[in-house]
């Protein structure tokens, strides 16, 4: 980021710079001015260019600015003002959906200057800027993997999806917006400033409309802040559920075809996608608002300036080549004081994407509610101990349970539906953390243990079998990456899997498609029990009646 800034910084000085030929073009050339005797004073940072036309003819100084001009091509990819417009960026192009908006964020880059020192720094952005988005990404979909399982029991794929790919980028976009742009934006401000006063005091409106330019464009932001972010989490919001409402259609799409539900479905997606639509527009409209703010402030400014400016060459107290640097430096306060403002007004739109990700990051993990212990040996048995559990909405599922079972036996748990037999088998993986009383394997309390020791001591296999978009083979080898062939074929045997995975067109090798589209309920019961015999776990839990 460091790196960026130096490099954005450079870009500023080197925009800056660039008018000032066009200026000696004009006044020493065109206008035939002996050099050094133009009204106005060159800034510091000009006067080299000026020094070095000292005792040239105009052809001379023509030929040295054509010189300076192809330089300027190479190296920045513009000559005089040009630069000021010519910028390497890349962005798709963008409509009023956070998707777009979010894959132009997640891919962000650009410069003030184009040619080979703007591709580099474009280059150098574009890789920064996807690490730091991948690192997101990563971290996100690594926390919500570490979550407890009671966690997704009534979260939304889709919303969860949506904060994955949609909101992360929001964080790398804000990064920039707090740390390079107020940075790199107030430098020029500042050069621009002291340059006007520098060389340009003549005029006096000049100097007082860079110093207002700023703060006007600042003021109409901050005052439409609070209303601007609301909208901003509303939208995302919609569109986080419009996204899930498209995952849940598809995810039963047999059921919802079964039932003839489809017309219902197709009124809910109509219902969720017109009322995205609404609250993007609703947002959008403070954009529009924003800007139509922000361009009424500087055509004002720049028509009353530019006045003053015709009267100031017609009364001799400027050059006519003052103009050329007037554009340029006018170009960059607005583009920078509208900038400013732009950034604190689009920051509301990333930190309201921001706070979804962090609302999922600090969320606690599995491993905040255990310790780091680790068993030495095979479990031998399992107690539970005064065991009660209730959910967040206060209802009860489990009250007092103790039992206690050794390695070698079967037990099975019996009741009516919703009696609590799968709260209580996912007290002993840890899916559950029991409201009080104790979890023990081996006499240790599995508050002591770490994750990752329970996790090898408990295989579980669930009532809604799982099945991965991969081989038949992989699929039981997810139960235990270090099994061998033999392993997998044996527990596929045990399971009673053998006979439809060899009639596979592979075997083993056959890719079972998206959620074992390729496989029978039955089949994908019996493939997700091989997975949990080939894992050695000692605690083997069947979480299903025909198991």
């Amino acid at each position: 980021m460091t790196v960026k800034l130096m490099l954005s910084l450079f870009g500023v000085v080197i925009v800056l710079i660039l008018p000032w030929p066009l200026k000696i073009l004009t006044d020493h050339v065109v206008m035939g001015l002996p050099v050094g005797s133009a009204p106005t004073p060159y800034p510091p940072y000009a006067q080299p260019l000026l020094d070095m036309m000292i005792g040239l003819t105009p052809i001379e100084i023509v030929w040295n600015i054509v010189a300076m001009s192809l330089a300027g091509i190479l190296l920045i990819g513009a000559f005089g003002t040009g630069a000021a417009s010519d910028r390497a960026d890349g962005s798709l192009a963008e409509g009023l959906d956070t998707a777009t908006k979010s894959e132009n964020q997640a891919n962000v880059s650009d410069s003030r200057i184009s040619g080979l020192l703007g591709l580099f720094e474009y280059r150098y952005q574009l890789r920064t800027t996807h690490g730091i988005n991948h690192d997101l990404r990563s971290l996100l979909y690594n926390r919500l993997m570490s979550l407890p399982m009671m966690r997704f029991s009534d979260a939304s794929i889709g919303d969860t999806l949506y904060r994955v790919m949609y909101d992360t980028p929001s964080i790398s976009r804000v990064c920039y917006d707090i740390y390079v742009t107020p940075i790199v934006s107030i430098f020029t401000l500042v050069i621009v400033i002291w340059t006007t006063e520098y060389s340009f005091s003549a005029v006096p409106s000049l100097v007082a409309t860079a110093w207002l330019a700023a703060p006007l464009m600042l003021f109409g932001s901050l005052i439409m802040t609070r209303i601007t972010r609301q909208r901003s989490i509303a939208a995302r919001k919609a569109g986080a559920t419009t996204t899930a409402t498209v995952e849940e259609g598809m995810s039963n799409i047999a059921a919802v075809q079964s039932l003839g539900a489809g017309n219902k479905q197709r009124a809910s997606f109509a219902s969720d996608s017109d009322q995205s639509f609404r609250r993007f527009r609703l947002f959008e409209l403070m954009n529009l608002l924003m800007g139509g703010l922000q361009a009424t402030v500087i055509i004002s400014l720049v028509f009353y300036v530019f006045f003053d400016v015709a009267n100031a060459i017609i009364d001799g107290r400027m050059s006519a080549g003052d103009y050329a640097v007037l554009y340029a430096f006018f170009f960059q306060i607005t583009l920078t004081a509208g900038g400013l403002g732009a950034m604190w007004f689009n920051l509301q739109n990333s930190v309201a994407g921001m706070k979804r990700v962090f609302d999922i990051i600090d969320m606690p993990v599995d491993a905040d509610h255990h310790g780091e212990e680790v068993l030495t040996q095979r479990a031998s048995g399992i107690q539970l101990e005064n065991v009660s559990f209730s959910y967040s909405d206060g209802s009860r599922a489990l009250s007092s349970v103790n039992l206690e079972a050794h390695i070698g036996e079967m037990i099975a748990l019996v009741g009516a539906t919703g009696a609590g037999k799968t709260t209580l088998a996912y007290t002993l993986p840890g899916f559950v953390i029991p409201s009080s009383g104790r979890v023990l394997i081996d006499n240790t309390d599995l508050a002591d243990l770490s994750v990752s020791s329970i996790r090898e001591s408990v295989a579980f296999v669930f009532q809604e079998p799982v099945v991965f978009d991969d081989t038949a083979a992989n699929n039981i080898r997810m139960g235990n990456p270090d099994a061998t062939q033999d392993e997998i074929v044996t527990a596929a045997r045990t399971a009673g899997a053998t006979s439809f995975i060899e009639d596979l067109p592979n075997g083993f090798d056959t890719r079972l498609g998206q959620a074992g589209a390729t496989l029978s309920v039955g089949q994908k019961q019996r493939l997700a029990i091989a997975r949990g015999l080939v894992s050695r776990s000692p605690i083997l839990i069947l979480d299903e009646p025909t198991a």
